[in-house]
């Protein structure tokens, strides 16, 4: 744990400017407010306070979240107190650590379970049910769960590492159609950005993935798509507790033993 006491109150001019950059860059740009030694910013485009602080202008920097959700999802070292209100604060050692760190928060925002199913019903509002108007709301939701699966995994497939937009697929883990509620099918926990191939073989059940993130090649899957998706050298998934349940799902019911 690293210590954010003894930070200053009021910051030098070129400091609050370093930090400033460093949330207007990554889309924090309505502040800065100052209180306890914080410099705090919000965005118009994801939900969630941050706050940010430095012992000096060769770091450390500290990072204070407000939303436990992207608190618990960031990969950064924690370090305490943090702002008061905020759920969790971390430390980074550099500026360039420091931009990595605001530029995940806010990735994480935008795509973590309520802000995606939000941003639906605000644009399903108002549109029926014939079957003209529920196959735009699958449109609407397909775009929108796509979106959130971009931000979430960093517009790349974990798997592949493949970036190209035209190559990425949003696949879910329980079908659209075979989700009970809105929430189901826009959560990201119930996603996986993956490259065609992949998605084609996760889709069919040919491949799965175990707790740990390590593919499961189903016995169907032929020794030339093997080959090709390279199943046996790729890295794991980075998974979350939040995942696995809807990862039990694809490999009880989807997988193909």
């Amino acid at each position: 744990m690293s210590s954010t006491e003894g930070r200053l109150a009021a910051y030098p001019f070129v400091l609050l400017s370093e930090l400033r950059d460093a949330a207007n860059e990554h889309g924090y740009r309505i502040g800065p407010e100052e209180a306890g030694g914080w410099i705090f910013f919000r965005s118009a485009s994801a939900p969630g306070e941050i706050g940010l602080a430095a012992i000096s202008g060769s770091g450390p920097f500290f990072l204070s979240l407000s939303l436990p959700g992207v608190a618990r999802a960031l990969d950064a070292q924690p370090a305490a107190p943090w702002a008061k209100g905020h759920a969790a604060a971390f430390m980074f050692a550099t500026r360039d650590e420091l931009h990595a760190g605001v530029q995940a928060v806010y990735r994480l925002s935008v795509s973590l379970p309520n802000f995606p199913l939000e941003k639906y019903e605000r644009a399903v509002a108002g549109i029926g049910e014939t079957e003209g108007e529920r196959a735009q709301k699958f449109r609407i939701g397909q775009s929108i769960f796509r979106d959130a699966l971009m931000e979430y995994w960093n517009e790349a497939c974990p798997l592949s590492g493949i970036s190209n937009p035209a190559l990425l697929r949003a696949s879910h883990m329980i079908p659209w159609s075979d989700c009970t509620t809105d929430a189901q099918r826009l959560d990201v926990h119930n996603g996986l950005l993956l490259s065609a191939l992949w998605d084609a073989a996760f889709d069919a059940g040919l491949i799965t993935f175990d707790p740990h993130g390590t593919p499961l090649p189903s016995p169907h899957l032929e020794p030339a798509a093997r080959i090709d998706l390279r199943v046996d050298n790729v890295r794991r998934l980075n998974l979350r507790t939040e995942h696995l349940p809807y990862l039990d799902h694809h490999r009880n019911t989807i997988w193909k033993r």
